[in-house]
């Protein structure tokens, strides 16, 4: 017998708050309930414009737990614990006092916060996370995949948020990662956050299976927010368990709690392979094609190119923040294969590139000076096309390929990747195309042997 799923979203505001922290405050409102399996944080299209940051959405689980017991995270001191199944609970309670605290901890006075709660003992169709990662959809479209399984959904203001929180309890995983999430203390919130560089730099060199952590060019640290957020730092990566060994090692100000979820970061979920002439604005696309017009450059460093892949065109700008990866662009020169990855915008319509896979580039080479005749020393000329070489002084001719000849630097075939600093929570790096999927009831069985306060069976 399934659980009962509780799903929320658009809490938060560029002020402050985030959905992710208010999980934490409904873990502590239902520890009279078990949590089951882990808190799940969904991103959703992150084209949208109303978007505060990450466009992030939650479902918790909640029921009568069943199995041993594991560690998903501590609230106040106390260690949260969840269960690997187990029984619903009373819907109609779990979604009153969901609302209430919605009700008390959005930010409902951003003209662009409106708040979605939806409750259900059955999950929507995978069908509306799909559309919702990938698209702009109807708020109707939502409630009527809530409606088709029986959900109860709760609104404020124009309800937008029941799309996000329909769609994250909708979203039953291909790809998965996971990330464990530190919050600050109240009386931190809106201070510099204190968080040791070096110390996180020795984490992603010991947890390999984390990623995404800092780019030591620019010495930025991806895991810790710029905004007034109540997050502390966020690990990301495919292990659970080093998850939970590397938030120990982070050396910061004493966190006030922390949780781990299991996500759809890092799996490119918003993407969709596309053809060009089907683009709409503000999707995730997928583009293979031959290059038809080389790159230039516009003031502030950003580098266009055209792309066609036989049924249209299609401007692909690769932004300034891109970083090494303009590099790439402007070696590109007319026939080169390549496969682009990005978002597609408005105005002006183009693709904005998030990473490109390099197929095929050609030798490409140019004549850069005719021969010297053999006799009297002086450059020769073209005779006509095809035709080779003529020296207009002595009548020698020379054949066409005895011209001097450069070779133009060409990308290397292959992945080219903007910096850390610069990727989306969806962006799946290349390091990422070769994991291994582990069951989720393995890595479940991993966590609980880590913890020997988890030995309660039920």
């Amino acid at each position: 017998m399934a659980p009962t799923y509780l799903s929320f979203d658009d809490t938060d505001s560029l002020d402050g708050m985030c959905t992710t922290f208010l999980a934490t405050l409904m873990v502590e409102e239902f520890l009279d309930a078990d949590l089951i399996g882990f808190p799940r944080l969904v991103r959703l299209n992150p084209n949208v414009p109303w978007k505060t940051r990450g466009n992030a959405a939650i479902c918790l689980a909640f029921g009568r737990g069943r199995g041993r017991r594991f560690q998903v995270g501590e609230v106040n001191g106390e260690r949260i614990y969840s269960f690997p199944d187990g029984k619903r609970t009373d819907s109609d309670a779990i979604f009153l006092r969901a609302k209430a605290m919605v009700q008390k901890h959005a930010h409902l006075s951003c003209e662009n916060t409106n708040p979605g709660v939806v409750v259900s003992e059955r999950r929507p169709s995978p069908r509306i996370y799909w559309r919702a990662v990938r698209e702009i959809i109807p708020l109707s479209l939502a409630e009527g995949a809530v409606d088709a399984v029986g959900g109860t959904i709760g609104k404020f203001k124009n309800g937008r948020g029941v799309i996000g929180s329909a769609a994250s309890m909708a979203w039953m995983p291909r790809d998965r990662t996971f990330e464990v999430i530190a919050y600050r203390p109240q009386d931190r919130i809106g201070k510099p956050r204190e968080v040791d560089f070096a110390s996180v730099d020795e984490v992603d060199s010991q947890y390999p299976s984390t990623f995404h952590n800092l780019d030591r060019e620019s010495r930025h640290l991806a895991i810790a927010p710029a905004s007034p957020c109540p997050v502390l730092f966020g690990i990301r990566g495919d292990s659970p368990e080093d998850l939970i060994r590397a938030r120990e090692k982070v050396i910061s100000e004493d966190p006030d709690r922390w949780l781990l979820f299991l996500t759809n970061q890092a799996t490119d979920d918003h993407l969709l392979k596309r053809q060009i002439s089907t683009l709409q604005p503000r999707q995730g696309v997928r583009i293979t094609g031959t290059v038809s017009r080389r790159a230039h450059d516009i003031p502030g460093g950003h580098v266009f190119f055209e792309l066609s892949d036989g049924s249209e065109k299609v401007i692909c700008a690769v932004y300034e923040p891109s970083g090494k990866m303009r590099n790439a662009a402007r070696a590109l020169r007319e026939g080169d294969g390549v496969e682009i990855f990005g978002s597609v915008r408005e105005k002006p319509f183009e693709v904005n590139v998030e990473k490109m896979n390099i197929l095929d580039c050609p030798m490409f080479r140019i004549k850069t000076e005719n021969p010297k005749c053999p006799i009297c020393g002086k450059h020769m000329k073209s005779a006509g096309s095809g035709t080779g070489f003529r020296c207009r002084r002595c009548g020698e001719k020379a054949p066409a390929e005895s011209a001097v000849f450069a070779e133009l630097e060409s990308p290397p075939a292959g992945w080219h990747e903007p910096p850390v600093c610069s990727r989306r929570h969806l962006y799946k790096p290349a390091s990422r195309f070769d994991i291994k999927r582990r069951p989720l009831r393995e890595i479940i069985y991993s966590v609980q042997r880590m913890d020997s306060g988890s030995i309660v069976d039920r």
